[in-house]
């Protein structure tokens, strides 16, 4: 958000844009409609009037908000009262959202009306670049890394493992591609030339002296290798590469089809790790607002508190008051700790979400959510 702070501009807001305006007024946790009446002369004060009293003993700041083309926030100090309903307040600052708004939000004036729960989210993080193993996904690689080696025997040199950064450069190529390196036969060229759907060649991406990598294979006895990055796709899709497996068979080549099964089996080991990592979280959530592009959320679960602005999306069933659940996949695009120590995430929905067969209902639940807004701000 782009911020202002001094007094002209801050003025100019308010005088052009707010005055008049209804305005959400958040003090304590607590929110209530109010609207800009003035601005003091030659201050960066405003005159506000409340629908209902606030005791500002309590907390002398103030957060106003409204969503005109963009959403903007007006940070205020208490600084005297009128009247119950009448106050004046210093403007310490104004924030404006960078991007118009596709979409306007509405806020939840009934409490209770719209709420989340049945948050399926990650446990932990699983990123390209983990300084901290989780220990499910070095348990997982331990456990296939033995079933490897006794499928294919004491003269095959196995490695599962996260990419680290003293590795040979072939492991920096199938990390940043992700797709697998795989030499047939190390003492023939074609090997090194290989060109199909899925793979890459050797030659292209890490290294084309092909008479100088034979030699250096005859003389380690190598016959075969595999280069086979182990692929994480998350809740948004996205491919995480955060491993690999390193095959190296001496005495013997690898087949094809015994290759084929390795990439299954370490699909297979990947859906087994996300699975495990999933935890589902069954607690009702309010929701502050609501858009047709998604919802600003409240939380107070210690455990997701800490984990779900790590994450990038996670999914979420929500429920209108008397209606089947809409579900939803979301990306995290905000986080924000709020007065009483609770926290807000604004979420956006994803394509994935299910709802786009249920336009019309969730349409007609958006207007309802509207027009009780507009009721209680009236």
């Amino acid at each position: 958000m782009d911020h202002i702070a001094e007094k002209e501009q801050k003025n100019h807001v308010i005088i052009k844009y707010l005055i008049g305006k209804p305005l959400k007024a958040h003090n304590l946790g607590l929110d209530q409609s109010c609207f800009m009446k003035d601005v003091v002369p030659g201050t960066d004060h405003a005159v506000l009037e409340l629908s209902l009293p606030i005791d500002f003993k309590m907390d002398p700041k103030l957060t106003l908000s409204i969503v005109l083309a963009r959403y903007i926030e007006i940070h205020c100090t208490f600084v005297k009262s009128y009247d119950s309903n009448l106050v004046e307040v210093k403007v310490d600052k104004i924030a404006i959202a960078k991007k118009e708004r596709a979409y306007p939000r509405f806020p939840i004036t009934e409490e209770g009306f719209v709420k989340a729960t049945n948050i399926i989210s990650s446990k932990t993080i699983i990123e390209a670049n983990m300084f901290n193993i989780p220990t499910l996904v070095r348990v997982s690689f331990e456990e296939y890394e033995k079933k490897l080696k006794t499928e294919l025997g004491p003269n095959a040199n196995i490695v599962v493992d996260v990419f680290k950064n003293d590795l040979p450069n072939e492991f920096e190529v199938i990390k940043r591609l992700m797709k697998p390196i795989f030499l047939a036969d190390c003492y023939e060229e074609s090997s090194f030339e290989m060109q199909e759907e899925g793979f890459l060649s050797y030659s292209e991406e890490v290294d084309d002296q092909i008479q100088n990598l034979i030699k250096k294979y005859k003389d380690k006895q190598i016959e075969s290798e595999l280069f086979h990055p182990i692929i994480y796709i998350n809740e948004l899709e996205e491919h995480i590469p955060i491993g690999y497996v390193w095959i190296q068979t001496k005495e013997s080549k690898l087949s094809r089809a015994k290759v084929d099964d390795i990439l299954r089996l370490t699909k297979e080991m990947v859906e087994r790790i996300k699975d495990a990592n999933l935890m589902t979280t069954e607690d009702k959530f309010p929701v502050v607002d609501v858009s047709y592009s998604g919802i600003r959320l409240r939380i107070n679960h210690p455990h997701l508190m800490t984990t779900l602005p790590k994450q990038k999306g996670f999914a979420v069933d929500l429920f209108f008051k008397m209606q089947a659940p809409f579900h939803f996949f979301v990306r995290v695009a905000w986080v924000k700790k709020i007065e009483n120590g609770d926290m807000e995430l604004g979420l956006e929905f994803t394509g994935k979400s299910r709802v786009m067969s249920e336009k019309s209902r969730f349409e007609q639940n958006i207007e309802m959510v509207k027009q009780l807004a507009q009721g209680a701000f009236a």
